[in-house]
Parts: structure tokens; C-alpha cells; sequence
């Protein structure tokens, strides 16, 4: 009888050719092992293999991609985080690398990786000058669309860029921008970022560092807070009023109500939604929200025009 050979089981056997030939620097082989690797078993140590092959291959948009799949995982891991933050600074995604960086608590380890970021920065800044130019003309473009912009032509903007010239393009925009998707979206970014100083929206000023992001904010979240509270038996009403208030405090930001206003806020919604489905309100009620219910028609004025865009 002939002997039984055991062969290694074959995510064993792919594991062992991976390694071997990454250390061979055949990474397109190593590429292709790992990746049937992972495919057969989608675990975090099997896409962090793939994620390094893919690196040195040069397909950092693969890479990243597949390292956002396994997100969490890469943030909890010191040495995955360090692929992830490199694999931004390859991919010339500056501003999200700030944003991987900004709110962390700061460690000799993040010092350091601040300092690699940097000191790409600068390299890169020397030969921005069309690179901002051509950033100002997709800004001035989009500015002209009068709609939010698309994920894809907001991905061209921000990337290639450094977080200060993305600070100084914006602090020129913001002068003059008509677009009302565009401001706050772009503060949303800065402080994302981590940005400091001075922006003036509307000949009002902005201190990047003192503003809290939207969801962050306690105009909202007290906001939100009274809805749920007031209408916790209708579940129809609650699905009406929290999207709107989201999007009508998106629009409004950074400027938002004061949290003293809150409360009132919240009201107006719940007796104009109580109201369209037939509720009694006692008109006295609407004088109390005068300034709040002007404030809201223009707002859905903007979600309306961009309503009847789309459909022409």
C-alpha cells in the first residue's frame, strides 16, 4: 500500500507562498496568494497581508479600499494603523492622513507620523502652485452648480492637497461663495482636519478651533432629544421631523441656533408635522416661532430649488 502523504491544508499552503514570496519581492505572486487567501477566509490578518502586497505593487487605492473593509481593525492595530496612515500619505490623501491624526491623544509614536505628514506637506507645497489653481477653478465650478457636490468630484478636491492650502483656497472661496452646500461642507472638513484660524462666511467670522463638529453639537442633540422625547408614540412623526432637522441644521451650519433655542426649535417641527396630519393647533402657538418658521421656508426654498434642478 502506498504511503499518505499529508499536504498542508490550503490556506496553509497559500499563507506559506505568500510569505515566501514577499520575501522573494515577487509581490505580484504574493499578491495572488493572499488574495485567494483571503478570499477563502476574509480575516484581518489576511487583509493586512493583501494590503501590504498591494502597497508594494503600487495599487494604493486597492489597498485602502480593501483596508476600510476591515476599518476598526487597522485603527486598533499599531502597526496596521501605520500601514493605513502611510498608505493615505502614498496616495496623496493629506487631509484624511490630518484626519487620522487630529483628536488622537498625542504619543511619541503620533509625533512622529505628524512629522513624516509635515514634512511631506512641504515637499509637496513647493510644486502646488498649479495644483491650487486648478482646485480654485473645481471650486469656482462647483460653486456654480448650486447643488451639493458629488462624492467623486468632492474625493478630486480634496486629494493632492495639503491641509494648509486647503485652508488658504477656502478662506478665499468662503468670501464670495453662493453655493449653499458648499460652506459647510468645507467647515465640516477643516475641523475634521484639525485646521486653525480664522474663515469669514458671510462677513461673519469663523475660529476653525472653537467649533465642535454638527453631530457634536448641542443645538442639535437637544434638538433631536425633545423630538424623540415629544413624539415617541408616533413613530410616523419622528421619521418626518428628525431627517429635516438634520438637513436643515446641515445647511445651516456653522452657524446654527444658539442651544438656548433649542426647545423651541423642536416645537416648531412637532406642531407644523401635528398640524398636517389634521391636529388642531392653536394658531397663537405659530407667533411664538415667527423667526424660527422664516427660517425654515428658506431653508426648504433650497432643498425645493434643488428639487426642481434635478427634474429639469
Amino acid at each position: 500500500m502506498a504511503d499518505i502523504i499529508d499536504f498542508p491544508d490550503e490556506n496553509k499552503r497559500l499563507l506559506e507562498s505568500g510569505n515566501k514570496n514577499m520575501q522573494a519581492q515577487d509581490f505580484l505572486a504574493a499578491k495572488n496568494d493572499f488574495k485567494k487567501l483571503y478570499q477563502q477566509e476574509p480575516i484581518f490578518s489576511y487583509a493586512k497581508k493583501l494590503v501590504t502586497a498591494l502597497q508594494h505593487l503600487g495599487d494604493y487605492e486597492g489597498a485602502l479600499q480593501l483596508a476600510d473593509d476591515h476599518f476598526t481593525a487597522f485603527m486598533n492595530d499599531r502597526e496596521g494603523f501605520t500601514e493605513y496612515f502611510h498608505l493615505l500619505l502614498l496616495d496623496t490623501q493629506f487631509l484624511a492622513a490630518h484626519k487620522l491624526l487630529h483628536n488622537r491623544k498625542k504619543t511619541d509614536f503620533l509625533v512622529q507620523l505628524r512629522k513624516e505628514l509635515n514634512q511631506l506637506e512641504n515637499a509637496q507645497e513647493f510644486l502646488s502652485y498649479d495644483l491650487k489653481n486648478a482646485k480654485k477653478k473645481q471650486l469656482a465650478y462647483l460653486d456654480g452648480t448650486l447643488q451639493p457636490i458629488a462624492p467623486q468630484e468632492w474625493q478630486t478636491l480634496i486629494k493632492g492637497i495639503s491641509l494648509a492650502d486647503f485652508l488658504s483656497i477656502c478662506q478665499e472661496y468662503l468670501l464670495e461663495a453662493q453655493n449653499p452646500f458648499i460652506p459647510p461642507k468645507l467647515i465640516e472638513e477643516l475641523v475634521q482636519d484639525g485646521a486653525t484660524g480664522d474663515v469669514f462666511i458671510d462677513n461673519k467670522k469663523v475660529t476653525l478651533e472653537e467649533l465642535p463638529l454638527p453631530e457634536d453639537t448641542e443645538v442639535l442633540r437637544k434638538t433631536l432629544a425633545v423630538v424623540e422625547e415629544e413624539v415617541q408614540d408616533n413613530p410616523q412623526l419622528k421619521m418626518l421631523i428628525i431627517p429635516e432637522i438634520k438637513a436643515h441644521f446641515a445647511l445651516l451650519y456653522p452657524f446654527l441656533p444658539d442651544k438656548n433655542q433649542a426647545v423651541d426649535w423642536a416645537q416648531s417641527y412637532i406642531l407644523e408635522y401635528q398640524a398636517m396630519f389634521g391636529e388642531n393647533i392653536d394658531p397663537k402657538c405659530w407667533g411664538e416661532y415667527q423667526q424660527i418658521q422664516d427660517k425654515k421656508q428658506k431653508l426648504r426654498q433650497i432643498y425645493q430649488s434643488l428639487g426642481e434642478m434635478h427634474r429639469n
